[in-house]
């Protein structure tokens, strides 16, 4: 090859032989169709929540709606229930216990991964072990704590329920994170006269700054959706969660599957936001997983 043919090709990327370029269509193909897979159930959610009541037991169900489709079970729905207080309910209580599960789990890990003390590694395995045990278990001894404390039919007792399963999680989650930090940053903060507490937040909780998103994300998950506390612990209409008020909806003869879709939209949209909004840095952490390597 010339010198001037080498120049006229360089640059140009070869053409994709049909065998790559099919290997791509099928991942491509592979990608929708596992993405529609898990978008569907919204969908139909969705879908079922605008349909008439008539047409909801269709056989065969129809996949697009209708044209007799309507948003009144949305309009009925702050109409007639208390959904936006029990959104509410459910916002302070889950964003509470991820900020104070994420705090005081981040404190735990933090011990646990910079200081060598006896017992340190049973620590460790008791974290793992207080998640092998079922709510139910744990249910009444809590029922009792939190009675003897008047803390029954309260949004700050059912957090504090939450918090002791929530800890131990984010306390073994953000462990992972702090050990993947190099030792080198934090000595370096040290001897420029900076305390233990202010190297945690000035240094490492930035560096960590994903796992951390990643625990306040998976604790409100977890709070938004937890029913077994709620429903033992909480009494009142007034301090209900959008889970107890969904389970309202469900009649001794009928039950208004329009409506009860329609709530199910509008519950899931708080979980879809703090996602969104928080999805960069959970990128982060799942491609990087630390900044040492």
């Amino acid at each position: 090859m010339t010198d001037a043919a080498a120049r006229k090709g360089f640059g140009r990327t070869a053409p994709l032989s049909i065998s790559a370029a099919a290997w791509r269509l099928a991942a491509a193909a592979t990608a929708v169709l596992l993405c529609s897979v898990g978008v569907f159930p919204f969908y139909w959610m969705f879908v079922t929540s605008i349909r008439p009541s008539t047409e909801i037991f269709d056989f065969p169900p129809r996949i697009l709606p209708s044209a007799d489709s309507v948003f009144a079970p949305y309009f009925s729905l702050f109409a007639e229930t208390d959904l936006a207080h029990w959104i509410w309910n459910s916002t302070a209580v889950s964003i509470a216990t991820a900020f104070f599960a994420s705090l005081f789990g981040a404190m735990a890990a933090y011990v646990l991964s910079r200081f060598r003390f006896p017992g340190r590694e049973s620590s460790q395995v008791a974290l793992l072990l207080t998640q092998m045990f079922p709510a139910i278990l744990l249910a009444l001894p809590m029922f009792v704590f939190l009675s003897r404390l008047g803390l029954l039919n309260s949004l700050f007792g059912l957090s504090l329920a939450y918090l002791a399963f929530l800890i131990p999680v984010a306390a073994a989650l953000l462990k992972a994170f702090f050990d993947a930090i190099p030792v080198e940053l934090e000595e370096a903060s040290l001897i420029d006269g900076a305390s233990r507490v202010g190297t945690l937040f000035r240094i490492t909780l930035p560096l960590s700054l994903p796992g951390v998103a990643s625990t306040f994300l998976f604790c409100f998950i977890i709070s938004w959706d937890e029913f077994l506390f709620a429903r033992m612990f909480i009494r009142q209409p007034d301090n209900w969660t959008v889970s107890l008020g969904l389970a309202s909806f469900s009649g001794e003869f009928v039950t208004p599957w329009d409506q009860v879709m329609a709530a199910a939209t509008i519950i899931t949209l708080p979980a879809a936001l703090i996602f969104l909004m928080l999805q960069r840095y959970l990128v982060r952490g799942l491609t990087a997983g630390g900044v040492k390597g």
